[in-house]
């Protein structure tokens, strides 16, 4: 061949076709010209040129080359002659090898630049990542940070896909964002998202190291007072709401390897405070006899830290967890106040304003004293809640004073043409009594343009 077709990708018109026949003949050229295909590349990106011959056109050049490369069968049909598809198939094969030879010759940034047409084409995903790419580089001189998680995650998935998975390896923002799923989504949905997205993210094993290296893992009764003060100092507060509530969980009894203490029976108190790692043994007929004698966990007790954010914090605070115990219910008031003056890391002399609720001189409500050390009041949430299961009960009925409130003011309102949703915000949803605990049907109940109709 030629040494002036060295290049043949950069070809077009009048030089292609001589390239094309000097290789195959110059019936392959009739047909390229008769598609108008001008070039090495629009030659790749279409290589089924003959599919042409099975369509109606009356053209005479069109009918002469058909007649000339195909034979035509009985029923019509027209097949391409044997010796042309050889040439054609071999004109491709030659031009891919071309094109590999040129990629292994030059480096591998200038490779990436010279990826096969065809390939490329058979993965168009690769054409829109080059684009986003080129995107996100003009949108970086700007702001550094908007695509620094994606990228990340794109990369790891990448780079992860050509290697064993015994070699996958993740950044530690990937580590990060892998911790915050498997926290806020448990493990079914990480384990979804991690199956269906090979090499994203890691695996359980690598996860449970992660925590355990992080000293995020919570033992059962344990009070964190010490972590508690670094998260104090990290968000640079002093101040906090404190909170404890149970919820129900499902019975059932595990064993903690680490600290060799089995999880889930009730945990005992000492002057309210719950003894930690107290069901640790290595006897089978002491396990037996806790089995046999003591009660499963049925509440989870949680203590929560809500810190209150200084006047010049723009955010609020995340909140912390202080600790977490399986209960019985069986725990008594006494028990509670006992708790907190017999903490062992908590000294509540060190803390004198802890316990003490403020509030203003003359406070309209009720008579309390300004300075008040325990206030008991019902949870306002429940206590809502419970008002609007009264309000749309059929067997319960809601009073205030001599008066009965009635649900059938409010049907009449969301039934009433002459009132839109814009002007009530009711549905009837909101006053169906089987959602007992809907508690945004609550605000809607008490919102004041409902009170204006």
């Amino acid at each position: 061949m030629d040494d002036s077709f060295t290049d043949v990708f950069s070809l077009k018109n009048n030089e292609f076709y001589a390239f094309i026949e000097e290789l195959v003949g110059q019936q392959i050229v009739d047909v390229l010209k008769s598609q108008s295909i001008t070039s090495t590349q629009s030659l790749i990106r279409n290589p089924n040129i003959f599919e042409i011959f099975n369509m109606k056109c009356t053209d005479p050049n069109f009918l002469s080359i058909r007649e000339k490369s195909c034979f035509q069968l009985d029923d019509g049909q027209f097949i391409v002659k044997i010796g042309l598809m050889n040439n054609l198939n071999y004109l491709l094969d030659f031009l891919k090898q071309q094109q590999q030879k040129k990629i292994m010759e030059n480096s591998y940034v200038d490779s990436n630049a010279s990826l096969s047409f065809d390939f490329i084409n058979k993965h168009p995903f690769l054409k829109t990542l080059i684009l986003w790419y080129q995107q996100v580089d003009n949108d970086d001189i700007n702001n550094k940070d908007n695509h620094g998680f994606l990228k990340d995650f794109i990369d790891t998935i990448t780079n992860n896909m050509t290697k064993s998975s015994s070699r996958f390896r993740y950044s530690d923002t990937i580590k990060t964002f892998a911790l915050s799923l498997y926290i806020l989504g448990g493990k079914l949905t990480y384990e979804f998202i991690r199956l269906n997205l090979p090499g994203s993210l890691p695996n359980l094993t690598m996860l449970n190291t992660l925590i355990s290296a992080s000293n995020a893992k919570i033992s059962e009764a344990e009070f964190r007072f010490d972590q508690l003060q670094k998260h104090f100092d990290d968000l640079n507060v002093q101040y906090a709401f404190g909170s404890e509530d149970a919820t129900s969980i499902i019975k059932k009894i595990k064993y903690d390897s680490t600290t060799n203490t089995f999880n889930g029976f009730a945990t005992p108190l000492d002057h309210g405070v719950p003894i930690k790692e107290y069901y640790q043994t290595d006897s089978f007929d002491k396990l037996k006899s806790w089995f046999n004698s003591n009660d499963k966990s049925s509440l989870l007790n949680v203590h929560m830290i809500q810190p209150v954010q200084s006047t010049n914090q723009a955010i609020i605070p995340s909140p912390f967890l202080l600790s977490a115990y399986g209960i019985d219910n069986t725990a008594t008031a006494n028990d509670i106040l006992q708790r907190w003056w017999s903490l062992p890391n908590f000294q509540v002399h060190q803390h004198l304003q802890a316990f003490q609720i403020k509030t203003t001189s003359h406070w309209s409500w009720f008579y309390l004293r300004e300075q008040q050390l325990l206030l008991f009041f019902q949870h306002t949430t429940h206590l809502v809640t419970k008002w609007r299961n009264r309000l749309l009960s059929t067997t319960a009925e809601l009073c205030l004073g001599n008066q009965f409130i009635s649900i059938n003011h409010l049907r009449d309102i969301i039934e009433n043409v002459a009132y839109t949703k814009l002007d009530h915000g009711l549905t009837k949803s909101d006053i169906n009594p089987k959602d007992r605990q809907n508690f945004s049907s609550c605000l809607k109940l008490t919102a004041n343009d409902l009170f204006k109709i």
